[in-house]
């Protein structure tokens, strides 16, 4: 495996540890996982908005029945 060395400003550094610290992964795995593209995200999935309006109009609105009594002591 090679060895790299890289140079960041400080403020950069820190956030960096910091995230690596959150994701539960070495500093190393983390920047790595930057590098590839593997780095999770709290977005959403590509082609998930795609997906509004798939099931055509096939599901049916249930019912909404009044509320019940509750039995009172």
């Amino acid at each position: 495996m090679a060895q790299i060395t890289i140079y960041v400003p400080d403020d950069i550094a820190r956030r960096l540890k910091r995230e690596a610290r959150r994701a539960k992964k070495t500093l190393s795995a983390y920047v790595t996982s930057l590098a590839t593209g593997e780095r999770e995200s709290n977005a959403w999935p590509k082609g998930f908005f795609d997906l509004q309006g798939s099931c055509g109009g096939a599901l049916k609105v249930p019912d909404d029945p009044p509320p019940e009594e509750l039995d009172t002591p």
